[in-house]
């Protein structure tokens, strides 16, 4: 069972391609340094290669972000960056929600009845995060009030 809702303006996705598996501490070792904060993290299957690394910050932070990626790129020339600003993280939360099957399933349905594109999901026992676009917040909040949520 959904017990709240938390929305988060302004975000930034970030998402790396062509990561050794093995590197990926240092991406976020740089980050952390340069005293990024991380919302979502997500991370393609790794089989042994390469992986892609997707996160979201705040906008405000996109600056400080390109500057670390830009020192670890002079290591590691192979990666490629992807920046998506202008964003929203809606987070669906309730310590119930890790025994109620299908939560994922009405949440997602909610979106796609509206036509919104989830651009990145993570998830937890406890919650649901979805990025999307800044310009489908009004559809979005439209959707929420419909279903009770906010």
């Amino acid at each position: 069972m959904i017990e709240g809702v938390k929305i988060f303006t302004n975000v930034t996705l970030v998402t790396i391609n062509n990561v050794s598996a093995l590197n990926r501490g240092h991406i976020f070792r740089k980050l952390s340094e340069a005293k990024i904060n991380l919302d979502m993290i997500s991370q393609s299957p790794c089989f042994g290669g390469d992986i892609t690394l997707s996160f979201s910050l705040p906008d405000v932070d996109l600056a400080k972000t390109l500057e670390a990626i830009a020192e670890f790129k002079k290591e590691y020339e192979r990666i490629e960056v992807h920046i998506w600003s202008n964003n929203i993280i809606i987070s669906f939360f309730g310590a119930e929600m890790q025994n109620s099957p299908g939560i994922a399933a009405s949440v997602f349905e909610a979106f796609g009845e509206v036509k919104i594109n989830i651009v990145l999901v993570t998830t937890s026992d406890i919650s649901i995060s979805c990025l999307i676009a800044k310009a489908d917040e009004v559809k979005a909040m439209k959707m929420l009030q419909e279903h009770g949520l906010i």
